[in-house]
């Protein structure tokens, strides 16, 4: 059961308690299907935001709040420093960042700027309070753990399918094949390598990583600079997840050159101490994206989170569920690109 809404009335009430300090106003600002935040305008001195973050059986204030409060202690000045939390009110106060949403005028330098961020957090793997950090949201240790991920959201939509005829073609015609192919590679190669699939990845080579990363919780300060909201999900992770994650999520559309420049980026990073992550991340790469595929239509699971926000936002949902269908196409052919004998091994 989720936890009610709250209002600007309450965010006042929560945030004055929270902060020590009167707030004058509250106006929504940045909601999601996940949470709401709300910036406050203080009686005296700069705004403050506010989160406040429905019951749905897991603990993303806690897991939010303890991740930037780690981050905020060794100096990273590019997230917001937690100021107060209130878990039982289901509300954390934090600083607040101008900006504009950076996905809705990508710049040429984004990938770099991502890809900076992210190197600059792997300096903070043996730092203290690292270890005590939680894994990442749906997080992943071993090649057979992706593919159980990728069989399970299968299962979910394959029964979804049997009312979508062009989406069961797509999923039945290209996806499955071709990830069939991608898993039949990565379990010869491992073979080849001596290596057992289902074990997991030593911790020393985990990375750290927000999970759900890129231009979609980045906001552009007037000085061009990215700065970085939403850690709900941050933790311990697969650096090869945490790569592919990036450079495929749909909230960041990059370009197919500043993906790769991103990719590039971040492998240098991690094959310096990781011998094996480059071959982890071409067996991996499309199981990933499969998985990624599978997550854009996921609205078409009638009890979808993401299905509830399409139909909110109102208009023919058939031809909302046909524009993710389109988008995981897209976003399929691109994964092939990379390596178009998937369909064909």
């Amino acid at each position: 059961m989720s936890e009610p809404d709250i209002s600007a009335q309450d965010a006042i009430s929560i945030g004055s308690r929270l902060a020590g300090a009167r707030v004058a106003a509250a106006q929504p600002a940045r909601s999601s299907g996940n949470n709401r935040v709300f910036r406050l305008e203080m009686a005296n001195g700069p705004p403050l935001a506010l989160k406040h973050y429905p019951s749905d059986g897991r603990d993303r204030l806690g897991q939010e709040y303890d991740a930037l409060s780690f981050l905020s202690r060794h100096s990273i000045t590019s997230t917001p420093r937690p100021i107060a939390r209130d878990a039982d009110a289901f509300c954390a106060l934090y600083q607040w960042f101008d900006g504009d949403a950076a996905s809705l005028r990508p710049q040429d330098d984004d990938a770099d700027q991502l890809a900076d961020f992210l190197i600059e957090l792997q300096k903070l793997r043996n730092a203290e309070g690292a270890q005590s950090l939680r894994n990442a949201s749906a997080s992943i240790f071993s090649p057979e753990a992706a593919i159980a991920q990728y069989e399970q959201r299968l299962d979910g939509l394959r029964r979804a399918s049997q009312d979508h005829p062009e989406l069961r073609a797509f999923v039945d015609g290209s996806l499955v094949p071709s990830t069939a192919s991608a898993i039949r590679q990565l379990r010869r190669r491992y073979a080849e390598i001596g290596r057992d699939p289902a074990a997991d990845l030593a911790p020393a080579h985990r990375a750290l990583s927000p999970s759900d990363f890129g231009l979609h919780n980045a906001l552009r300060a007037e000085d061009g600079r990215l700065r970085f909201i939403d850690f709900e999900y941050f933790g311990w992770d697969d650096p090869v997840k945490l790569v592919s994650d990036t450079a495929i999520h749909p909230g960041s559309d990059l370009p197919g050159a500043s993906a790769n420049r991103l990719i590039e980026r971040l492998s240098r990073a991690f094959e310096a101490g990781d011998d094996a992550f480059a071959i982890r991340r071409d067996v991996l790469y499309p199981v990933f994206g499969a998985i990624w595929c599978l997550i854009v239509l996921n609205a078409y699971l009638p009890e979808s989170r993401s299905r509830r926000a399409l139909a909110m936002q109102g208009g023919d949902l058939t031809v909302r569920l046909a524009g993710q269908l389109d988008k995981a196409r897209r976003l399929h052919q691109t994964i092939c690109q990379r390596d178009p004998d998937l369909t064909t091994r």
